[in-house]
């Protein structure tokens, strides 16, 4: 019996999540106020304050939580791990759990990073990629004089890569998981020329 408020409260706050997710597809994240979300989800106004300050309150407190959940995964990630994979052509697991997490929060970031989103956030996620890539390749020798300065690389790779996670909410994850990492891994291995088909790939790299 002690676990029905807990389950109560659950429900509650995802009637409110919904809420808000159609009112921002709707009308965009600054044009909610709490008398929207509370009659959206057929609540009144005294249960919304139950859990949340206000909308500001209420988002903060999601994108938050969304944010340090993918952070999570990426944080698992090993360049060298998964370049060893690559070169055997095979799936590298935590790319894989990312794509998964995403596709969790689908919803939520699709608004979030849409016309009518939060364009803060969607920075917030190109910083974490970047932050994250700049640190994973340490590993790698400094070059003196290299074709193409680190940095441009690097901002080369998170605007890339996230553009692509953006193409797969946007299309309501038309691939799965486990076919994401693979393009991902083609594109970052070969480059586009190759995964254009505009140029040959070694043998036996694109299956």
């Amino acid at each position: 019996m002690t676990d029905k408020p807990d389950r109560r409260q659950v429900r509650t706050k995802q009637l409110l999540y919904d809420a808000l997710m159609g009112l921002i597809e709707e009308k965009g994240v600054d044009s909610v106020n709490v008398t929207d979300i509370a009659n959206r989800a057929n609540l009144n106004r005294g249960t919304f304050y139950l859990h949340y300050r206000d909308v500001p309150d209420m988002l903060q407190q999601l994108k938050d939580d969304v944010f340090e959940s993918v952070k999570s995964r990426f944080l698992k990630l090993d360049f060298q791990e998964a370049m060893a994979h690559a070169d055997r052509n095979e799936i590298y697991p935590p790319s894989v759990r990312i794509f998964e997490e995403l596709a969790r929060h689908a919803r939520f970031l699709r608004a979030m990073f849409g016309a009518m989103g939060d364009l803060s956030y969607a920075i917030r996620f190109r910083k974490l990629m970047t932050k994250q890539i700049f640190e994973k390749v340490d590993f790698l020798p400094n070059i003196e004089n290299p074709p193409v300065p680190r940095d441009y690389v690097i901002a080369y790779m998170t605007s890339a890569n996230f553009g692509m996670i953006l193409h797969w909410l946007e299309c309501g994850m038309d691939k799965t998981p486990e076919q994401m990492t693979r393009i991902m891994m083609k594109i970052v291995n070969y480059g586009p020329l190759v995964s254009f088909g505009l140029r040959e790939a070694p043998p036996g790299s694109m299956k």
